[in-house]
Parts: C-alpha cells; structure tokens; sequence
C-alpha cells in the first residue's frame, strides 16, 4: 500500500479533486484530506477504490453504509430480513 502523499500525488496527476474521490469511495472530502495528509490509513476498500477513480476503472464503491460504526451496525441489525421468492 502507497502512502497518502503519493495517493495525493496520484489523484492531481490524474486530474481528480478530492470530491470525485470522496464519492467514488463514498467517504467524506475531510477523510480524503486526512488520507492525504498521513494522519489516516484507508482501509483495503477505500484504497483500491480510490485507486479504481484514479485510473477510470471498475465501479464505484456502494452508497450503503460502512459497518465498522456503532450506528451503522445497529441500523444493520435493525433492519428487516427480506424473504427471497
């Protein structure tokens, strides 16, 4: 895994603002900043989502929510269970 200054290096040399890669991995524009600054490590996901944007492959990340928050997870068991046909 590259460090965030080159995945910052990346994204200007590819021309993508933190925005685009902030949807693209379907985090915030701060947590791309912090990425980018050393003062966050993204997890697998994120990283080669971020690397998929850069380089205009694959799809984006899923607009679901991530379940390593306590209030995604309970949102996860609160949900109902569809039944399948």
């Amino acid at each position: 895994m590259v460090a965030g200054d080159v995945l910052k290096h990346l994204r200007i040399l590819h021309g993508k603002t933190q925005k685009e890669i902030a949807e693209w991995c379907n985090v915030t524009t701060r947590y791309i900043g912090m990425v980018e600054s050393m003062r966050q490590i993204p997890s697998d996901e994120v990283y080669h989502g971020w690397l998929n944007c850069v380089y205009g492959i694959g799809k984006p990340l899923p607009k679901e929510p991530r379940y390593n928050t306590k209030k995604a997870r309970e949102e996860k068991a609160n949900k109902p269970i569809e039944k399948s046909r």
